[in-house]
């Protein structure tokens, strides 16, 4: 519980640049914040690192209706779906995953063009892809911090 309410936490101090190629993503995470708590905890736990034997309902909360249940049923999969293929992905993929803004940031400034296409492409194609994996594989927090170092990066480019 004390790891969601870090990343709860982390998600509200989030300061989102209201345009850029990252955008997508920070939408995604603003989106996970605004749902309903009996919604936003199964998610948390489906996509977290670590699987705990923990009910998303406290005992004397009253339960949701079936739609609400078929929902978190649906997701449930998805996650799991999500966590196989993230821990069934090469190690050079794992790494490039949780790197490539460091290694973005060593770059040569500015970017030629191949460099500044292929991070669109990224960013137009795949940053949801890359949204998934890293939070199955590290979690929420790991992917705002990689966000933030690539809003920074595309600030001191700009």
């Amino acid at each position: 519980m004390e790891e969601f309410s870090r990343t709860l936490g982390a998600i509200n101090e989030c300061i989102v640049e209201t345009d850029g190629p990252l955008l997508l993503a920070f939408k995604v995470i603003q989106e996970f914040e605004i749902l309903p708590d009996f919604l936003m905890f199964p998610v948390f736990l489906a996509l977290g690192l670590q699987r705990h034997p923990t009910s998303a309902f406290p005992e004397r909360s009253p339960l949701p209706d079936r739609e609400i249940i078929h929902v978190i049923s649906s997701f449930e999969n998805f996650a799991n779906k999500a966590q196989e293929r993230s821990q069934s992905a090469s190690d050079a993929l794992k790494y490039a995953c949780h790197n490539w803004a460091a290694h973005l940031s060593r770059a040569p400034h500015p970017w030629n063009d191949t460099l500044h296409c292929m991070f669109q492409a990224f960013s137009n194609d795949h940053i949801i892809s890359w949204l998934e994996m890293e939070w199955c594989l590290k979690g929420l927090r790991s992917c705002l911090v990689i966000l933030f170092e690539g809003q920074k990066l595309l600030k001191s480019m700009a």
